[in-house]
């Protein structure tokens, strides 16, 4: 799960925050059940940083990758 950084300890504006928060709770409807490491935190969180124009493309695209490899992996074993 992806947890944004307290107010405060970052150089940022109320907007910002706010708008950052809305797009974390997006990629956690993806990476919310996944135990992330901290590099991997800290880069989605930069990533949060992001438009959501942006944000909503990446989710477009890694939710396309889940669904083509939960197909595969449905897919009997090849002899």
């Amino acid at each position: 799960m992806i947890r944004q950084p307290e107010w405060g300890t970052r150089n940022v504006n109320k907007y910002f925050y706010e708008s950052e928060a809305r797009r974390i709770a997006e990629l956690n409807e993806i990476f919310g059940d996944i135990e992330l490491i901290e590099a991997e935190m800290r880069m989605l969180i930069w990533l949060a940083g992001w438009d959501e124009y942006t944000i909503e493309n990446v989710l477009s695209a890694i939710r396309k990758a889940v669904a083509v490899e939960a197909k595969r992996l449905e897919q009997p074993p090849r002899p």
